[in-house]
């Protein structure tokens, strides 16, 4: 007899056994177990976070699209200072697709937006509005705009004044 071929009564019961490890494993399976637990709570991920595993794998929670996401997922501000596993922020954390693109209501990074990601300036560009590495001007200061964007600017000769005759 295939698992999958016993009645839900019974799975039901032997996911009540399950730790939340082995539930969130058990529902990217197939879209059988997916339907058959209920939505994972942000504070259940919270908690899947601190475990061994999550440390092992170097995975964080995400408060909007409610996932445990890789450290490479989050910008760097996301994972320091109360943010951490076990800060008192860490709540608060959201990932780069959530701020870019959420799911539901504005971006968290809107155009022009600055931060930091896997060691890397970015920034929401206010022209193209894409997420790109960020430019930096000639004093060396980070910019609102891309480096594509940056680069390709049209630079307008500088105005003469006016003449007084």
């Amino acid at each position: 007899m295939n698992f999958l071929d016993l009645p839900p009564e019974l799975h039901l019961l032997i996911f009540k056994s399950l730790t939340m490890e082995d539930i969130l494993k058990l529902r990217i399976t197939c879209t059988h177990f997916f339907q058959m637990f209920p939505q994972i709570t942000h504070e259940q991920l919270l908690e899947a976070e601190s475990t061994a595993w999550a440390s092992e794998k170097n995975l964080y929670a995400c408060r909007y699209c409610l996932r445990l996401r890789p450290a490479c997922q989050f910008a760097d501000r996301m994972l320091g200072r109360g943010r951490t596993r076990l800060g008192t922020d860490r709540d608060k954390r959201f990932c780069v697709e959530c701020g870019v693109k959420p799911r539901d209501g504005p971006p968290r990074y809107g155009p022009g937006s600055q931060f930091t990601f896997q060691g890397q300036a970015c920034v929401i560009c206010i022209l193209c509005h894409q997420f790109r590495p960020a430019a930096f001007n000639s004093d060396g200061r980070g910019t609102r705009h891309c480096e594509v964007c940056w680069s390709g600017r049209i630079r307008l000769p500088a105005k003469e004044p006016p003449s007084i005759t």
